[in-house]
Parts: C-alpha cells; structure tokens; sequence
C-alpha cells in the first residue's frame, strides 16, 4: 500500500467513524490479510494498512455499533457515506461491504 492508499483509507475511515452510532472501527482483513500486511510493514518500514480494505472494486468494512441506534441503520448509514466517498474517489461501481462486527452494551 503506498502512502497515497493509506492517506486514502484514512479518509474514508474518518467518513465512517463520524456515521452517528459507529463506535469503533475493526481491521476489515481477514487474519492472513492482516499477518501479511503486518509482515510487510515490518520489511518495508511501512505503515501496516489500516482498518478499512479498499482493494480494486471492493470496500470491506467493520465496525462496531454504539448503543444508541439499531444495528441495521448504522450499517445502512455506513454504507451510504462509503458509496458517496467511493464515487468521489473514482470507484462509482465498487463493491461495499459493512459489516457490524459487534455491537456495544447499553
């Protein structure tokens, strides 16, 4: 990931912890996804990748969901602010995933 791809999913995860009813974010990669960018952080002096994966036409994202508003609407919230940021950086066609990885106690 260069420092432009890291600057760019730094963005997006702004956009997406500002959705009322986000209350954290969760590395969207799976755990050979996160060990390799570990690894590759560690060789190259990099950043290790961030929370949100953008990968060609594809957004994962997880998150956590606060108390305040039902699971669903967070994620549908999510959802619509990534498919705005998405067609604003170029990728109007990208596949987005949200997924409510847990959800806080009351």
């Amino acid at each position: 990931m260069s420092t432009s791809d890291a600057d760019t999913t730094t963005a997006l995860a702004g956009v997406v912890a500002a959705v009322p009813g986000v209350a954290r974010l969760y590395p969207s990669g799976g755990v050979l996804g996160q060990v390799s960018a570990a690894l590759t952080s560690a060789i190259t002096g990099g950043p290790a990748g961030g929370d949100i994966a953008v990968d060609g036409g594809r957004i994962a994202i997880r998150i956590g969901v606060g108390p305040e508003r039902p699971a669903a609407a967070v994620c549908r919230d999510v959802y619509a602010a990534a498919r705005v940021w998405a067609a604003a950086s170029g990728m109007p066609d990208a596949v987005i995933e949200v997924t409510a990885a847990s959800v806080e106690p009351a």
